[in-house]
């Protein structure tokens, strides 16, 4: 009985540390796993896919959540951080300065790509409405997007 015991304490314990261990799958070929990680050497929790035809992995980075896009040829094309809430001033007191002040903003993503400036988008919401505010850097107002969830949509 007391043998019983202990093997279901072992065999729980084991569950439970597998469970809780790091998931990182590897990139699927060496080059893009060579050039993801140059460019993020400390990120956890990654997970490769294919969408629109391009490599995109989803990670953990510097306490946010990041995404990586590359091409067919391994090339970096985009990436994405998300600020949630956490909303630069710069692009906070730009907000301020539009129609949606007194919207609330309910999440802001940080899009790098190349050979374009880095800019933000900021969704606010009002009731049921959404839209996507976009800013450069330095919080000058780009434009707006009926909220659709499709930032990646500069790629096509």
């Amino acid at each position: 009985m007391k043998r019983a015991l202990i093997l279901a304490v072992v065999t729980f314990a084991s569950a439970f540390i597998f469970i809780a261990c790091d998931k990182s799958e590897k990139a699927p070929n060496s080059t893009l796993d060579k050039n993801f990680s140059s460019m993020f050497p400390n990120a956890k929790h990654i997970e490769w896919e294919m969408e629109h035809g391009y490599y995109v992995a989803e990670f953990r980075d510097n306490g946010y959540d990041k995404e990586i896009w590359f091409d067919n040829s391994y090339s970096w094309v985009l990436t994405k951080t998300e600020y949630e809430r956490k909303v630069p001033d710069a692009v906070k007191n730009a907000v301020n300065l539009t129609n949606y002040k007194d919207w609330r903003i309910d999440d802001a993503d940080f899009i790098e790509m190349k050979d374009r400036n880095s800019f933000y988008i900021v969704e606010v919401e009002k009731g049921e409405a959404e839209t996507d505010l976009y800013f450069s850097e330095s919080g000058e107002f780009l434009k707006e997007v009926s909220e659709d969830g499709d930032y990646h949509r500069e790629l096509y």
